[in-house]
């Protein structure tokens, strides 16, 4: 078996928006678009600059455009979405590692391709339903290379800031993907392994 990357977080990173603009509702709560927009005017302000010509500029732009997209995530709720029950297997120490490793295996597979083929892809918002106090689903249409694409994203609000845990289109999620391949994985390796495949493949497809 190997890992494989998402197509949908090439899809939602080549937006340059992380798809966390999303339509206000009604009241006085911080919404995701208010604590995002800035993080994504800034995003695009990179991504639309003129091309880096040397290793230098490509190394910043990247190391800028991580740090947006960190601000934009919930590492963490997303590993506890891939490794679901197995979650407990790992000690208090190892959950802290695999998180880490986990964005940064995020990071080597999509944030090259993000800088490379990103071409001024938009998005149109559809609807935002609020699920809860602490999560909203947002519907939004990716134009992508002349195509419409429905993705709906997952987004949790922790000490007040709204960060995306999950992907999905046409139901196809993002974290299950990568869950139905952990649980594979777990089945073969211990987690301290799992850890260390992480960190030595350095975000490669890789085999069990």
């Amino acid at each position: 078996m190997r890992m494989k990357k998402h197509p949908l977080f090439s899809i939602i990173l080549m937006t340059g928006v992380a798809v966390g603009l999303v339509l206000p509702v009604a009241g006085s709560e911080i919404q995701p678009m208010d604590t995002l927009k800035d993080r994504i005017d800034k995003g695009l302000a990179l991504l639309n600059d003129a091309p880096c010509r040397t290793p230098a500029c490509r190394i910043r732009q990247e190391r800028h455009l991580w740090q947006l997209l960190q601000a934009s995530f919930d590492f963490f709720t997303m590993s506890r979405l891939v490794l679901a029950s197995r979650w407990y297997d790992f000690t208090a120490e190892q959950q802290k590692t695999f998180v880490r490793e986990f964005a940064e295996f995020l990071r080597r597979s999509y944030l090259p391709e993000l800088l490379e083929k990103y071409n001024g892809e938009q998005v149109e918002y559809v609807r935002q339903e609020q699920v809860s106090s602490t999560k909203a689903r947002v519907d939004v249409v990716v134009l992508w290379r002349e195509r419409r694409i429905p993705i709906t994203a997952k987004m949790i609000r922790r000490e007040g800031t709204w960060k995306i845990y999950d992907v999905s289109s046409l139901g196809i999620s993002a974290m299950q993907n990568y869950r139905a391949q952990f649980r594979w994985l777990l089945q073969q390796e211990t987690p301290a392994r799992v850890i260390e495949i992480l960190k030595s493949r350095q975000g490669r497809a890789f085999a069990g």
